[in-house]
């Protein structure tokens, strides 16, 4: 038998079962904490041992229980009581409930096909668990480390090699999120700078700048030698400017993560979600930059044409399908058709900010947008002949 057999995994009745793994869920989104922390920092996640972040205090057996810990000591380190961060323990029930979501989900989804349920509530909540680490290491950092998703890419090919027996659709969702994010990242650049060619403008100017520094460095260097320092010194000056990016390559990388575990069927409906989730969130986190900048009056106008134009046009044309076709199934009646329309009203409102005349160029952490649309698609997941999760065996 291909794969990791745990009959027992579900003998446990209900909620004795829900119970134990919101337990074992709890221990392991410390772990994950400590995984995504340590990956930014470029550290080892098995040594040293779990320590205070400020004070670099070892922590003892008390200070390492989830959740209950950080409200036993008052949300302070017990050493140089320096404020813990609340995401520790928001993590830690995070996890908790994914996992008690996932086996519950998949204790009461019904079985036709030759695989135990117990193998595949295994994989999910190993795939689960590397999404709750990447949305940590995006929020905290904007960065998803490689460290934790070229791992579980391989992970994922082996799950959907010899669990599902679809490595063909596996590798297609692989090479189709790579393209789409990479024509996204690409395009959306172009279409950035044609929305703001002053910054194309800037760009000879900064490059002749920095000729002219380029020089003088180098009759520096004549006269005292000082090579090494001044390119230490340029080095961190690079790092200091973060470059304008539409779309971050790690976005793809983690796109052709879910495409491993989930087949290319399932990652279109991950996207599909993720882009309705990456539009909220880049809403907000407009709208707090120009807050941030007082530039909303500016704003509201074309703000507010923009998603008048863009929920109006769909609404309309659904109207008219309703009510000209007279279809059975009546998609005014669609709750999910409003949310994506709403979802392509904001999207629209942010096309009338940048076309405003106003510079925007922070970027938000789309990975989890991504992580939200990958949760959903695993709730799609049926274990039935015609559910298409899993493929006929060889």
């Amino acid at each position: 038998m291909p794969y990791f057999y745990l009959p027992s995994i579900y003998d446990l009745p209900s909620p004795y079962l829900e119970l134990l793994t919101g337990l074992i869920g709890l221990c392991v989104g410390s772990f994950l904490n400590v995984v995504a922390i340590r990956s930014l920092a470029g550290q080892s996640i098995l040594k040293p041992p779990s320590q205070c972040p400020k004070c670099d205090h070892r922590l003892g057996f008390g200070d390492l229980f989830p959740v209950f810990s950080y409200f036993l000591l008052g949300g302070k380190c017990r050493y140089c009581k320096a404020s813990i961060h609340w995401h520790y323990p928001a993590v830690e029930i995070l996890t908790a409930i994914a996992f008690v979501a996932v086996v519950h989900f998949f204790g009461t989804t019904p079985v036709e096909v030759d695989v135990d349920r117990s193998t595949i509530a295994l994989y999910m909540l190993l795939f689960v668990s590397t999404l709750i680490a990447v949305t940590v290491t995006d929020f905290k950092e904007k960065l998803i480390p490689h460290d934790i998703t070229y791992p579980m890419m391989l992970v994922g090919i082996f799950f959907s090699t010899f669990i599902r027996h679809d490595l063909m659709g596996c590798l297609a969702g692989i090479g189709v999120s790579y393209i789409l994010f990479d024509f996204i990242a690409h395009y959306g650049l172009i279409f950035y700078y044609w929305l703001h060619p002053e910054l194309l403008e800037e760009k000879p100017a900064k490059a002749a700048e920095n000729l002219e520094e380029d020089s003088i460095d180098i009759e520096i260097d004549r006269n005292f030698g000082l090579t090494e320092m001044l390119v230490d010194e340029k080095e961190e000056e690079e790092e200091e400017e973060e470059p304008l990016e539409v779309m971050g390559g790690a976005d793809a990388v983690l796109a052709a993560v879910m495409a491993a575990w989930l087949g290319w069927e399932r990652l279109i409906i991950a996207v599909i979600i993720g882009f309705m989730v990456g539009a909220a969130m880049g809403a907000y986190y407009l709208y707090a930059e120009l807050r941030q900048q007082k530039l909303l009056g500016r704003v509201v106008k074309p703000m507010a044409i923009g998603f008048g134009i863009m929920t109006a046009v769909p609404l309309v044309v659904l109207i008219f399908l309703a009510l000209y076709f007279k279809p059975d199934n009546n998609p005014l009646l669609n709750p999910s058709i409003y949310v994506m329309i709403f979802a392509l009203g904001l999207a629209g409102a942010t096309f009338g900010v940048l076309n405003s005349g106003v510079l925007v160029t922070k970027t938000f952490p789309f990975g989890p947008a991504l992580a939200i649309g990958a949760a959903y698609a695993i709730s799609t997941i049926s274990l039935t002949k015609d559910g298409g999760f899993i493929k006929p065996g060889a």
